[in-house]
Parts: structure tokens; C-alpha cells; sequence
């Protein structure tokens, strides 16, 4: 229950949180809080977007004040009350000592509450002073923002400490991995040392055999034949195989994608590229111009965007090709699907059969669905190696100089057709192929 008095409520309503005092020409701003006219003018001077409330910082772009006639009214009622100002009600506890008036004010400068008359002093001349509302919520900012930070410095030193115990459990993996892998390799070894000396004692002793007389060879000819199929059996010579496949880790889609294979040797396809595209004559440049070129209409061709296909497409296994690209111009790589359109024009979203990285004015972007995906790099790729795996379902793009990954799309499902590397360039843009 409040133990304030009716008169002491109806005081607080009827003042103005910026200065204080009892509202002058009150008026109502975007979020519904009330001031003096003249208190939020000049808390709003000079701004011209991002106007914020000084009691609860709510924003807004736009000015919009709203004369309170409701508030005016009231306040003019409650006149006939005789309020009594604060400095009376509050026994001048927040009076100027030395001068008697309201401490409105605070200067930054010296960290204390000033009055209007010390404002004007030659002392707080040159200091840094606002209202009492303003710096009372400046240091609740301040101390808000302390918390904040503090929060961040323990979530950073907790996720440091966690990628450290990551790293030493890795380490102890692999170090467990290695010791496992040369145990295997020296079994393996002995095995087929093993192997090696009793086919060598097998040998030796057919060799004997076949050197007998004819009619004693061909007395032991069929016990040869037993021995040799006693010794090899029916899974021997395969055994050694699976055993040397042992010695290799199972692959995983993350380990085929960070550790790619060799470059795959790659071409462009002149059949499929759009008569504004001019390729090279070994066909691994390719360039845009605003003429466009008499070409064939076959239907492989790209009719209305300036695209172009790589000359080999895949469905199994796992391939990847460098590009060089420019950092002029507009120009889009990945993969596509055989099966996209080449009349009309070609959306470059996954379910349309496109998986692509473009760059243009705005900067770099993956083409997701259903909107892009904005990149941040740390700096403009010179080569970017494009990664397929038609078995995991991904493609990749790295930098084909630092190793960093660009960018990954999600698994997704060929759905068993094939999969060609994809082009497109515009303006002054112009890629090279170098695989």
C-alpha cells in the first residue's frame, strides 16, 4: 500500500520528469509519455531521426508531438489546490546551498547537482551540464552496459574454456586414433609376412614336385592342386585386400568436404552457353558482351540468361573444380541440375536445380530459399573451389587459396540426376576456369 498522501500522488502526475517542476504546455509523444514542451524541444534539438523517449528510450523515426489538452486541464485544475513546490514539501533538501534554487541540473565535470543560477556562473562556464532526468538515466545506461559487458567477458572466457577442453579431448582422440592405426599396420605386416614365407615354402615344394620324373609328377599332380587350393582358400587373396581397406578411416561428408580431392580437369561447354557469352578457345575463359554472337539454337543452349555449363556433369562421387573470378561485374557460380530451364528465364533458387555464390554491387550472397543469404568475407577471393558431393548431397565453396570455407547449402537430394558445374557471368565480370 503506498503511504504518499492523495496530494502527493497528484503532485507527482502533474510534473514533468525532465525538469521537475509542474507541466508547462504539456504535450504527448509517440509512446504516450507526457513533457513540457519547451523540455522535449530541447532534449530533441538538433535530431533528426531516432527520436527517443527520455523515460522508458523507446524510439521512433519521425517527430510526433501532440498537444495533452486532457493533462492541460488538469494541471489547471489542480492550481487551485496550492501544491506546494518540492523544495517546500521536501524540507529544501534539494535546494542549492549556496544559492537557494532547485538542483535541476548536473554537471558532468564535477559529478554533482548544480542549480540554474550555478549553470550561469563563470565556474560551470565551459562544463558539461544536462538535466537531472538525462544523466540519471546516462548512468543507468552506463551501468547497463557494464552488466553487459561483464556477462560477455564471462560467456567468452566459459566458451574459451570449452573449446580448450575440446581441443585436448581431439588431441587425445587422435593420439588414441594414431596408436590404433600403427597397431593395426603392424599386425597387418606380420600377417603378411607370414602369408609371404609359407607361400614361399608352398612354392618351393612345388617346384620339387614338377621336377620329379613324368610318371611320378603326374602321380602327385592332383595332391599339388589341393595343396595350392588348401592354401589359398576361398577368401585369402580378398582378406588381404579388406585388410588394407581397414588401414583407411570411414569417410564422413564433414572430412570429404574440408580435405577435398585434386581439382577435376574441367572445360566449359560452348553447346549450352548464352550468344552473349565469348569463350576461350580452350574453353576455360569465359566473358560477357552486350552483343550477342549467331549461334545454333540447340536446345542445350541458355536462350535468355548469359549462362553456361562445365562440359562433364556427375551423379556419384565427389568433385571439385577451382575458379578464378573478378571483383568487377556480376557473376554467379555453383551447380545446377541437367533439367533446368534454358528458355526462359532461370531463377537461381535450390528448387529450381540451382545451388549458387554471386557476387555483385552489393557484395556476396548465397541463393537459399526463399531469400538469400548475405556473406560477410574477410576479403575478396581471387579463386573459389566449388565442392560436389553427389552421394552426401552437398556443395561447398571454398577459398581456394586460404582453405576457408565460404559457404555450405544444406543436404539436399539430386534425386539421382545429373549435376553439372554452372556459370554465369555479366557486365565486366569474367571467370577462368583452372582445374
Amino acid at each position: 500500500i503506498s503511504s504518499q498522501t492523495p496530494e502527493e500522488i497528484l503532485r507527482d502526475e502533474a510534473r514533468c520528469s525532465i525538469c521537475l517542476e509542474i507541466f508547462q504546455d504539456p504535450v504527448s509523444i509517440h509512446c504516450g509519455h507526457s513533457f513540457c514542451q519547451s523540455c522535449i524541444s530541447r532534449t530533441w534539438e538538433g535530431l533528426t531521426t531516432n527520436f527517443s523517449c527520455p523515460q522508458c528510450r523507446k524510439t521512433r523515426s519521425r517527430k510526433s508531438l501532440r498537444r495533452n489538452r486532457e493533462l492541460a486541464n488538469m494541471i489547471e485544475a489542480t492550481k487551485s489546490l496550492n501544491l506546494q513546490p518540492v523544495k517546500e514539501v521536501e524540507g529544501g533538501k534539494n535546494l542549492c546551498e549556496e544559492h537557494q534554487e532547485p538542483l535541476k541540473l548536473f554537471c558532468k565535470d564535477e559529478g554533482r547537482l548544480i542549480c540554474v543560477v550555478c549553470d550561469r556562473s563563470k565556474v560551470h562556464h565551459n562544463h558539461s551540464v544536462v538535466p537531472v532526468g538525462e544523466a540519471a538515466q546516462e548512468y543507468k545506461v552506463r551501468g547497463l552496459w557494464a552488466s553487459v559487458k561483464q556477462e560477455i567477458l564471462t560467456t567468452y572466457r566459459k566458451l574459451h574454456e570449452f573449446l580448450e577442453k575440446q581441443e585436448s579431448s581431439l588431441l587425445a582422440q587422435l593420439e588414441q586414433l594414431d596408436t590404433e592405426i600403427m597397431n593395426v599396420h603392424e599386425e597387418i605386416l606380420h600377417r603378411l609376412l607370414e602369408e609371404t614365407t609359407s607361400l614361399g615354402t608352398l612354392t618351393g615344394e612345388m617346384e620339387r614336385m614338377y621336377q620329379q620324373p613324368d610318371l611320378e609328377l603326374l602321380k602327385v599332380r592332383g595332391r599339388a592342386f589341393q595343396t595350392w587350393d588348401a592354401w589359398r582358400g576361398p577368401n585369402r587373396i580378398r582378406g588381404v585386400g579388406r585388410e588394407r581397406k581397414s588401414l583407411v578411416p570411414p569417410k564422413s561428408a564433414a572430412m570429404s568436404l574440408t580435405f577435398s580431392p585434386p581439382p577435376a580437369q574441367m572445360t566449359l561447354d560452348p553447346q549450352t552457353a548464352n550468344a552473349s557469352l565469348y569463350l576461350s578457345e580452350d574453353c576455360k575463359f569465359v566473358r560477357w558482351e552486350i552483343h550477342e554472337q549467331n549461334l545454333p539454337s540447340n536446345p542445350e543452349r541458355f536462350k535468355v540468361d548469359p549462362c553456361v555449363l562445365g562440359s562433364r556433369g556427375f551423379t556419384l562421387g565427389l568433385h571439385c573444380w577451382d575458379v578464378e573470378i573478378s571483383r568487377d561485374g556480376v557473376w554467379a557460380i555453383g551447380v545446377a541440375k541437367e533439367s533446368v530451364p534454358r528458355e526462359r528465364l532461370l531463377h537461381l533458387k535450390p528448387e529450381v536445380g540451382v545451388w549458387a555464390l554471386c557476387h555483385n554491387r552489393d557484395g556476396y550472397m548465397a541463393h537459399t530459399s526463399p531469400v538469400v543469404t548475405p556473406l560477410t568475407l574477410r576479403s575478396d577471393p581471387k579463386q573459389i573451389r566449388v565442392c560436389l558431393d553427389c552421394e552426401e548431397g552437398r556443395v561447398v565453396f571454398f577459398n581456394a587459396e586460404s582453405n576457408e570455407r565460404i559457404f555450405a547449402f544444406p543436404q539436399v537430394s539430386f534425386q539421382g540426376e545429373r549435376v553439372f558445374p554452372w556459370f554465369m557471368v555479366r557486365g565486366n565480370a569474367q571467370i577462368k576456369i583452372l582445374s
